[in-house]
């Protein structure tokens, strides 16, 4: 026999409905596409031009730093080597060490000079060639002269040489009674654009001044 009738709301079974159909969004219309496009195509270069701007600055300010490290390096050598006959060249040692990050084919001259006090600024003739009893001038190459040959003996670039006679080591003063000299280090570099955002280069140079150390009189 058939069962009783059930009374009340027939619910819908949701048969044959898929659920799971995605919904299609409406579509932007030729204006807004092109609109979007245009706005991109006006964006892309200042974001190009904005990134290349950041990365030249950042070079930029690395081989700043870079070559203000290398100065102050270079002083406390020649500040603690004093009057010694190869100082100078201990001193080339470091500044190189110092100028890593750049490298020695950025490196356009350094200058050891003898300052008339802490606030002293590099002499102009010496910026151009070694003055005597004043200042010793050097270029990249002369950072791949040696102070001994293989077996040990003089080379004559150093030690009042060829390369730094024009003020010799062993005339810097350092004795407390007398007075010990001022010493400056200026290192000038060149920093070259890489992206072709901006043409040409930086000069940059940096001097640092320190006092000699005194000997035990």
């Amino acid at each position: 026999m058939p069962g009783p009738e059930r009374s009340g709301t027939v619910r819908d079974s949701g048969v044959g409905v898929d659920s799971a159909a995605p919904t299609r969004r409406p579509r932007r219309p030729r204006s807004e596409r092109g609109a979007a496009l245009l706005e991109a195509a006006l964006v892309t270069p200042v974001f190009i031009l904005i990134v290349f701007g950041i990365l030249e600055i950042g070079l930029l300010f690395r081989d700043s730093l870079t070559t203000d490290n290398a100065s102050r390096e270079g002083a406390r050598a020649a500040s603690t080597r004093g009057n010694e006959s190869d100082a100078d060249y201990y001193v080339l040692r470091t500044i190189e060490h110092g100028l890593e990050a750049m490298g020695l084919e950025r490196l356009e001259y350094v200058v050891i000079f003898r300052a008339t006090g802490p606030g002293a600024t590099l002499p102009g003739a010496c910026a151009t060639a070694s003055q005597g009893g004043l200042c010793n001038r050097y270029t990249a190459a002369d950072f791949f002269a040696e102070l001994d040959d293989s077996s040990g003996n003089d080379t004559g670039n150093f030690r009042c040489g060829t390369l730094d006679s024009s003020w010799c080591p062993t005339t810097r003063e350092t004795s407390l009674s007398a007075g010990t000299d001022f010493i400056g280090i200026h290192v000038q570099t060149r920093h070259d654009f890489v992206t072709g955002m901006f043409s040409g280069g930086n000069d940059l140079g940096e001097t640092t001044i320190l006092r000699l150390e005194p000997d035990e009189d």
